[in-house]
């Protein structure tokens, strides 16, 4: 996987990315008119990776370096993490756990029942992107349907997000499960930034098994 780095504005080196740690993950060493960059350990530098069309800059830090087999970096894992590429956000499969409460329309329209609580349903994605949600559920939804979302994010916590319920699938007709695209109508930026870095870790994983 291909990496483009930078120090200042006006000088960019390529990289790849040789291997994911728990850590951190372990790129090509730059190179500069066939000289190694020079980066002191312990400071930080600005990257750019390329998943499916969409341009990914972030932030990472030099951690060490090693000649043998091959010369590279040992860098920490991506923070700051933007889209930086005006297209739809990459889309990742993950199973996550998501409460997702349904607002219920004023009680005081027509054929609603006054006093009714907003229904919360626990279910799981089926995949994520940084603009919306799909989930896996036995209860059918009415495209328009909006509600809140609190979606668990692994090492990250919870995030919360408001959503509007856009695709309705059922793939199978004899079992009664439904695939719910949800699109985010709300959500905080730092919140968005955990789920795209999640979903950044997930597409290396993924890419170093080969999947």
């Amino acid at each position: 996987m291909k990496l483009r780095l930078t120090q200042n504005p006006d000088e960019q080196y390529g990289s790849r990315v040789e291997e994911l740690t728990t850590d951190g993950m372990i790129i090509a060493m730059p190179m500069r008119k066939g000289y190694p960059v020079m980066l002191a350990q312990g400071h930080s530098f600005t990257g750019q990776l390329i998943i499916d069309g969409i341009v990914y800059q972030f932030t990472s830090t030099l951690l060490s370096k090693k000649l043998h087999p091959i010369p590279v970096w040992v860098v920490s894992l991506p923070s700051e993490i933007k889209k930086v590429q005006l297209r739809s956000f990459v889309r990742t499969s993950a199973m996550i756990p998501v409460q997702f409460k349904l607002v219920l329309p004023q009680a005081n329209q027509p054929g609603v029942t006054a006093g009714v609580d907003n229904p919360t349903f626990s279910v799981q994605t089926k995949d994520i992107s940084g603009g919306g949600i799909q989930i896996v559920t036995r209860q059918a939804f009415d495209i328009g349907s909006k509600g809140q979302l609190a979606i668990d994010i692994p090492d990250s916590g919870i995030i919360l997000a408001m959503g509007e319920v856009v695709r309705v699938e059922q793939p199978q007709l004899e079992n009664q499960v439904f695939w719910i695209g949800i699109k985010f109508t709300e959500i905080q930026e730092r919140d968005r930034s955990k789920l795209i870095k999640y979903i950044f870790k997930k597409q290396l994983e993924q890419r170093q098994k080969g999947v």
